[in-house]
Parts: C-alpha cells; structure tokens; sequence
C-alpha cells in the first residue's frame, strides 16, 4: 500500500505512518509491528479506515479500492468519503455523527469492480489520544460467505416447513397447516361473533380412476382438482387436501346461506368440467357437505364430523350436489354406527341365516333351482332387511367374511339334502362386487366346495352386471377360472348396468336373470315389456338361459311364459 510505504506518500500517509507508531507501544521492535500492520491492512479482505475530526484520511485498507465507485489508486483518497462509494455516504455521515437510530453494525451491500456484490458489516469507533486527537475508526468484515450459508439455511427451512405443513402433490396446505389456521380462524370468529362455513368436497368415484387409469391418472386429477378450487376461490379462503381425495374450505364471515350455496355450486360446476387423464377425456364429479359454525359445532373437529355426515348424504343422494348438515344425519349415524357393531357381533353369534327361494322352470313348473337369501335375524332388532344390513356390510368390509359365510352355509347345505336324496337342481349364491374383485377368488371358492364335498355341477354364481363390467377384462380371466371347475355363471341384475356385448359373448355364462325393476310393471304401459322381451331375445340368441326374478303374480308368470322366458323366481313361488 503505498499511502504508508514508499518515498511518495503524501503528507496523509506520512501521517498514517506516524499515527501507527503513536498508538503502538513504545518498545523496541516498534517499527517491526508498524511493518506488520502494514502488510495486515494490504492483504486483509476488511473494510479499515481511520480520520481525524477534520474528516482527512489517515489509514485506508486496500479492500477498499476493490469497491465500484472508489478509485483505485491509493494516492487519491484524501477523506474518508473517498473510500466507500456514493450510496453509503448518508449511512457513513450518520456512524460519525453517532447517530442513536443506527444500529451498532450496520450491514452495507456493495459492488465489486469485478461484477460481484459483497456484504460487509460496518462498525464506527471513536478514539482519542494521549495528545487530545479525536480519531474516527471505520472498520468493515465481508460477511458475505456468511449471508451465503445464512441464505442457504433459510431456504432450506422454508422448504423443510413447506414439505412438513404442505401437500406434496398438489401444493395445498395439509392437515397440520389447516389445523393451525382453523383455529386461529374460529378464535377470530368467536370473538368477532361472525358465521363460517365448512365445505368438505369427495370426489366421486375416484377409486374407479385408480384402478382403470392407474394411480398416475389419479394423481393427476387431485391435482387438477386443487387447481380448479383455488381458482375459484378467495386468497383469504383456507383450502387444503385432508388426504386421499377429500378436500376441504373455509368460508369466513359467511352472511346468508344463500352464500354458502352459491360457492358450492360454483365448485360443483368447476369441478364437474371434462380433464383429460392418460389421453382420456373424463366427467370426474365430485359431493360436497357443509357445516356452518357455530350453529353445528364448536370446533373444526365437530364441523368437520358434520360436514362427513352432509357429505355422505350427497353422496346418497346421486352424487354431484351438496348438502347441509341437519341434526337428523347425526342421529342417522349413530344408529348406523351401532347397526354395524350390530352386525359384527351378528356373524359371530350365528344371527346369520339363509332362506331359499324356488327357482321354477316355466314349462313344466318344476324347481330347477334354488337361491340362498341371506337373512339377519337379531335378537334385539328382529328380523333386519337385507336392504339395510347389505349396503352396511359392503361398505365396512364386512361383506367379505359374510360372503364367505352363506357361500358356504349354502353349498353345506345343499349338499346336505343332495345326501337325502331331495334332488333341488342347483344352488345359486349372490357374490358381491367386493367378492368378485378378490384376488384369487376363484381359490375361496375352490377350498369351500372341497370343505363342503358339493360337486361344482350343483353350483350356480350369480355376478352382479355392474361388477362383470367394472373391470371386464379382469373379470373374463376371473370367469374362465370359474367355469373351469365345472360350476355355472348367471349374470345378474341385467339390462340395469352398461353391458358391452362384445364382452358379454365372451363371459363363460349360461344364464341372464331379467333385473325384478323390469318384471314390477311388465303389463303396464310403460317400457318394461319391450325391455324385459329384448332380454329374452338377447339371451336365446346368444344360447343362454334367461330367467326373471320378482314374479309375483299369475298375470306376470303368464306372461313371461308367453314371451319365451325359462325359468322364474319369486313371492309367488
């Protein structure tokens, strides 16, 4: 630095040079440590300056002349201004003067001549000597490594909290993070005594996108699904995905009902537009359930139990609407609750039972048949409908072991009277959607006519139309493996779902069984008859039997006979 070194140095540096020696010890090797400090203020990457009251520069580190806007040549640093650039001379004025609003270190970002910015933090000191001499000290470190690393760490938190309190798929808040600004929401709502509503939305058949389309297909729609909710709603709104594809939003300061309804059709149409999954364009609808606080509960967690019960009942209802939560779902789900304790307890406690209904050939009024109905006979409910305990049992898993239970208690039964000589034609045993989409079922269904000793010829399977074509190809292999033990196939419930008949010819099926919605009205007016007729073509046409289920009268079985049918079952028989 040649301000302090050479033969050159203009008075300030001579200055320079007697002031390191005047605040150096006085002992011998002093004009060694001023040699040191020298080379110390050439090479350290610091910010250094040191004036007097005047303001004339005394000593200036050569980082200095690194900065944009301070020359480079030590020779033209006169004042201490001289050495830092423009945009810091107010902040520097301010150090001097002591000011009590600045801070003790004050951060400057400056502007290297090569291009780079650097971060220094900045420290005024002032010194007087043993002579009176009020000296201005200066000093600046490059923190900017630090800022770096600071930087650095910062992201690396907001992205560890994002992940923690987000959504991974579809960027929305989580249940953590809604948790946490529901409460705070509901706090301000009490307080203020304003109404919020809770919208809790479930796509509609979406396990059906997982299994045709695949997962990615699926991940796909939430996706599109969390876009289309926030472009429909406010920022201030809360939206978050609770998990699998139920999504739920808070409405503040909610005024009418009416409000509440109008965001919920909103939604309903948005998410009800075509997507395009896999190169396929889909309808994904979706049920939405509303709770408004604090008519239906005092907490999210009670809003979003009501909401459930309102959701479910859009669901019942067809699917593709909202609904809001009454008390009467509540008490709608406690009974439904303890139904299915109910009915666990059912199967265990042998409450199970199996009737069985004549299935007579038309022709010559011969039983060719018989179908095992399942009953429930419970202790304390009495006789309980299929109708109710059915659907329970199908949701809550359970249709799986009672399934089992009457396919067994069928064959065992059956094959029972096969012994005593009463000859019944076949067993017919109902299987459930949930059974027929087991993997494997086919070897449940081996192990039971081995357990029971029923030879395969006496049993008839009776597979819903709607499970046969929910995954149709799967359900040919499911099929052939079926019929490969000897045993007989009906479809059932025909002409309610969508059969595609170039599936349908190449099911292994001997038998039709005309749905009973088609046979209630087969003489009236209405469509029926033409339907139920079509069947019976469609079934001989293809060399199958075709059988009608709910006959209840002469009238109809008189009819039936006339168009062709084979074989009839019902309250009649």
């Amino acid at each position: 630095m040649a301000k302090l070194t050479d033969a050159n140095t203009p008075a300030s540096g001579r200055a320079a040079d007697h002031l390191l020696r005047a605040l150096l010890p006085q002992q011998a090797g002093n004009d060694a440590l001023v040699d040191c400090l020298k080379l110390l203020l050439e090479q350290m990457p610091a910010l250094i300056a040191v004036a007097n009251a005047t303001g004339a520069l005394l000593i200036a580190s050569a980082q200095h002349a690194e900065l944009e806007g301070v020359a480079g040549n030590s020779t033209h640093w006169q004042k201490l201004a001289d050495v830092y650039p423009a945009n810091f001379q107010d902040n520097l004025e301010a150090l001097l003067r002591g000011d009590t609003q600045m801070p003790e270190w004050l951060e400057f970002k400056a502007k290297h001549k090569d291009g780079s910015f650097h971060v220094y933090q900045i420290k005024s000191h002032q010194h007087t000597t043993a002579a009176a001499e009020v000296l201005n000290f200066v000093f600046g470190t490059d923190i900017t490594a630090h800022k770096q690393i600071e930087n650095s760490l910062r992201d690396h938190k907001s992205r560890l909290d994002h992940m923690v309190y987000h959504d991974n798929l579809t960027g929305l808040a989580n249940r953590t993070l809604f948790y946490g600004r529901i409460n705070k929401t509901l706090a301000m709502a009490r307080d203020n005594k304003e109404t919020l509503g809770v919208l809790l939305i479930d796509l509609d058949r979406f396990k059906n996108i997982n299994e045709n389309l695949g997962y990615d297909a699926g991940d796909d729609l939430l996706c599109i699904t969390a876009d289309n909710l926030r472009a429909q709603l406010r920022e201030k709104d809360v939206v978050a995905r609770l998990g699998g594809d139920e999504f739920v939003v808070v409405l503040d300061d909610v005024r009418r009902k009416s409000d509440l309804e109008l965001v919920a059709q909103k939604l309903l149409n948005r998410l009800s537009l075509p997507v395009t999954l896999q190169g396929h364009s889909i309808i994904a609808t979706a049920s939405i359930g509303i709770s408004v606080f604090p008519t239906d509960g005092d907490n999210i967690d009670q809003l979003l139990k009501h909401a459930d019960l309102a959701m479910h009942k859009a669901k019942s209802r067809g699917k593709n609407c909202f609904e809001f939560y009454e008390e009467a779902l509540h008490n709608q789900a406690i009974n439904y609750l303890l139904l299915e304790n109910d009915l666990r307890r059912a199967i265990e406690q042998g409450e199970i039972i199996l009737h069985y209904q004549p299935q007579i050939n038309l022709t010559n009024g011969r039983i060719v048949g018989l179908e095992a109905l399942v009953r429930w006979n419970s202790k304390e409910r009495g006789m309980v409908s299929p109708m109710h305990f059915i659907p329970l049992a199908e949701e809550t898993g359970l249709i799986e072991p009672l399934g089992e239970w009457v396919l067994h208690h069928a064959c065992a039964r059956f094959q029972a009277w096969l012994m005593q000589g009463l000859k019944l034609g076949k067993m017919a045993v109902n299987i459930s959607p949930v059974q027929f989409r087991k993997e494997h079922f086919e070897h449940q269904v081996m192990r039971v006519l081995m357990a029971t000793h029923l030879s395969p010829e006496y049993l008839e399977l009776e597979i819903t139309e709607s499970s046969a074509m929910e995954n149709a190809e799967k359900a040919v292999d499911t099929l052939n493996c079926l019929s490969k033990l000897g045993l007989s196939i009906a479809i059932d419930d025909f002409g309610t779902g969508y059969s595609s008949l170039a599936y349908l010819k190449r099911f292994p099926i001997q038998k039709l069984k005309i749905d009973r919605s088609f046979v209630k009205d087969i003489e009236g007016k209405n469509c029926d008859a033409p339907i139920a007729k079509s069947i019976i073509d469609l079934a001989h046409n293809m060399s199958l039997r075709v059988i009608a289920e709910g006959v209840e009268s002469l009238e109809q079985s008189d009819w039936l006979l006339g168009k062709g049918c084979d074989q009839v079952q019902g309250f009649y028989y």
